[in-house]
Formats: structure tokens, C-alpha cells, sequence
């Protein structure tokens, strides 16, 4: 038997007025969730993110949470724990259709409980992943984008991305109002 996975419950409207969780500078160390989908290298690239993410805001911890599937949406109970542990999140990866999709969920599902939170997604899927933000109530949702694929990277690689990436994700997490680096 094949099980046809629809990313969007058809039987709820899309939220009216969902509005992103109100963005601030960190200036004390965060605790970071960090939502791996399960994918190939999901977890590797979202760890390193995390580690580069510290450069640009101070991270006292993080917690990696592993899902199930990655063609499922995290359900309230998961995002109550993840709220009660997390100031933000970020979770993928988007390499494919449905995965994409459910981490756009997960990242949406978080901002709406009022955790900043972004999603990572490869290059090949920004158009259908600002589709559905649309769907979901958040139009113009931002995307932390990577280059696809990321299963094929090596750990060097990886690094690098992240690397790159961290201070689009800080800027994600905290909003336009970065304060200077300084000196760690």
C-alpha cells in the first residue's frame, strides 16, 4: 500500500494574521533547538550552523531534536517542549518537496507559539517553499538557503556553508537590528 503524504491539513484553514515571534538582539548566551528532518546531512549541517551561529550570537546550548519523518509537521505537544527549552530554532533540511514543506511547518508552527525560528533549504526548492509560507498564513516567510544537494558535501564543505550562512541565520533569528560583533 502507498501513503500519499499532503503537507497541508486540508480540513484547517490557514491561520488568519499569523504574524512572526517578535525578533530582539541577544545579549545573553540562547539555547538553541536545532529540528533535524532526518535527512542525509541534516544533522551534520544544522550542528555546524549552530557552532558558526555562535560567532555571531552567544549560544549556551543546544538541543538537536530528531523527528520521526521527515514528511511530518512537529504536532503541538512537541512544539509546547520545544518552547519550554528553546529561545529559537532551526530546523531542515529542505532538500526535496515534502520535507520542505514540514520544516517550513515546524519553523512556522514555532514562530507562531513565539520562538524566532528559521527554516534550511536548498536553492532548488525557495520558490516552492515561498508558496507555501503563503499557504500556511506566512507570506514572505525568509529561508536560510543552501546550495543543493547537501547529501553530497563533504564535512569541509559543510563547515564552510555554515559558515557563510550563520550570519544570514543570525539575522533571521534576531531581525535587521544586529548589534556589532565584538570581540569573544
Amino acid at each position: 500500500m502507498i501513503e500519499l503524504v499532503v503537507p497541508v491539513l486540508m480540513d484547517e484553514p490557514p491561520p488568519a494574521g499569523l504574524q512572526p515571534a517578535a525578533r530582539r538582539a541577544f545579549t545573553k548566551p540562547i539555547r538553541v533547538a536545532l529540528i533535524d528532518n532526518g535527512k542525509p546531512k541534516a544533522r551534520e549541517l544544522l550542528e555546524a550552523i549552530c557552532k558558526a551561529l555562535n560567532t555571531h550570537i552567544p549560544v549556551a546550548s543546544s538541543r538537536l531534536i530528531a523527528k520521526g519523518s521527515a514528511s511530518r509537521v512537529i504536532d503541538d505537544e512537541e512544539v509546547e517542549a520545544i518552547s519550554a527549552q528553546a529561545d529559537v530554532v532551526i530546523t531542515g533540511l529542505g532538500d526535496c518537496g515534502a520535507c520542505s514543506a514540514c520544516s517550513l511547518g515546524d519553523a512556522v508552527k514555532m514562530e507562531a507559539a513565539g520562538i524566532p525560528a528559521t527554516v534550511v533549504i536548498t536553492d532548488v526548492f525557495t520558490r516552492h517553499i515561498a508558496s507555501f509560507a503563503t499557504t500556511l498564513g506566512m507570506p514572505g516567510y525568509h529561508a536560510a538557503v543552501v546550495p543543493h544537494p547537501i547529501y553530497a558535501k563533504d564535512a569541509e564543505t559543510l563547515s564552510q556553508i555554515a559558515q557563510e550562512l550563520a550570519a544570514v541565520v543570525a539575522t533571521q533569528l534576531q531581525g535587521e537590528a544586529v548589534p556589532p560583533q565584538r570581540d569573544r
